[in-house]
């Protein structure tokens, strides 16, 4: 005699499980070795419906005995008589779970039920249960429409099915459908999400674009800064852990494309100047990061890549701009954007002065480590420059 399964423990364990799960193939996984444990049974496979083909997959076949069906091997039209118990209106027989000893059973009566179901189509439908050697079938409904079908092989034990476990299968197959539209629902927001990613970066191109338009002096400028911040920071992650890596590298990529995205709000004739601006000028200039937060701060998305458009200008040693933050309560972002900005400003004609060369600008960035540049970020910015030109010689 085998141990009595407490179906409802194991209800209230597979719906746990399954809530937390958001991908549809790993779902099934789960479903299927839920029920293989739970029956005790040597295999088991599920249809789900593909919205996209207007059919039903095999995605996952389980068990280490029985019959096995690689996943996505096998696609099941609507025509197939399985699906078609289920949801065809002009059969008029009980919707509920297909067990295989009770067809056997129609199969040799006479009786009224065995006339309600076709001969034909009656022995079509045990030809393709044989087909994936299915004992029960149950179906999994949301509404009217039928997502998904359990089919389960033969018990270890040789022994018939229940009701109460074909009760228990019935449950379980509801859960397994909300578990699944939550699934589906998941993957189509992350889809969306992607489609409206790419969207958004192509706008922060246009914008980062838009600036350059304005200051005839910066073309390329957004582009160069961004691939030397994004440089740095993958040199920093070898010697410094950063939460959140992906994030920050994206956050650190937007906030460079739009570093500068103030100098909109900053007329053309100082922005485009020949000679030195200067004092009042080079406040009205200095209101650019302020200008350029104010621009982005409605973005929800934007507290990281605010912080660095905010404080891409301020010192390590206090004397920046526009909060005059100091040492390390100024942004990462920030501290990275701002050796990136100046090295690309000092290897670039300026209106008012020539670009220096790169061994000058590395010589000035190295005087300024501990004043206008964060020392950390200095180290790790001279040891990628060095690395790569070791790899040249």
């Amino acid at each position: 005699m085998g141990t009595k399964i407490d179906y409802r423990r194991e209800l209230e364990r597979a719906a746990r499980q399954m809530i937390l799960i958001h991908r549809v193939d790993t779902l099934t996984k789960l479903i299927l070795r839920i029920v293989v444990q739970a029956t005790k049974i040597k295999h088991a496979g599920i249809f789900i419906y593909d919205k996209n083909r207007d059919e039903y997959v095999v995605r996952v076949s389980r068990g280490k005995e029985g019959f096995k069906m690689p996943s996505g091997f096998l696609k099941v039209r609507k025509n197939n008589p399985i699906i078609r118990y289920f949801t065809d209106k002009s059969l008029d027989f009980p919707k509920k779970a297909i067990v295989w000893d009770q067809l056997v059973g129609v199969s040799k009566s006479s009786s009224a039920r065995s006339k309600k179901i076709p001969k034909q189509f009656l022995d079509d439908l045990m030809s393709h249960l044989s087909l994936y050697h299915a004992k029960v079938c149950i179906p999994g409904f949301f509404r009217n429409d039928l997502i998904g079908v359990l089919f389960l092989g033969e018990k270890k034990s040789k022994r018939n099915f229940t009701e109460e476990e074909i009760s228990f299968l019935s449950v379980l197959a509801s859960d397994v459908v909300m578990a699944i539209k939550n699934a589906w629902l998941i993957e189509d927001l992350n889809h969306q999400l992607q489609i409206n990613k790419r969207l958004f970066l192509q706008t922060v191109v246009a914008l980062a674009s838009s600036i350059e338009a304005k200051d005839v002096y910066t073309i390329g400028h957004t582009e160069r800064v961004t691939k030397y911040a994004l440089i740095i920071a993958e040199g920093l992650r070898r010697y410094k852990k950063i939460e959140n890596w992906e994030k920050f590298r994206e956050d650190l990529r937007i906030a460079a494309l739009l570093h500068d995205i103030g100098k909109i709000g900053i007329p053309e004739d100082i922005l485009n100047k020949k000679s030195p601006l200067n004092d009042k000028e080079r406040s009205v200039i200095e209101k650019h990061p302020a200008i350029g937060a104010k621009i982005l701060e409605n973005i929800e998305e934007f507290k990281e890549v605010l912080s660095g458009v905010r404080h891409h200008h301020e010192k390590f040693d206090g004397r920046g701009y526009p909060s005059g933050l100091k040492g390390r309560k100024i942004p990462l972002i920030a501290a990275i954007i701002s050796l990136a900005d100046a090295f690309d400003a000092m290897i670039t004609d300026r209106p008012y002065r020539k670009a220096l060369n790169t061994d000058e600008a590395i010589g000035e960035i190295k005087r300024q480590r501990g004043k206008q540049f964060s020392p950390l970020v200095v180290d790790v910015f001279l040891k990628v420059y060095n690395n790569k030109n070791n790899h040249k010689r």
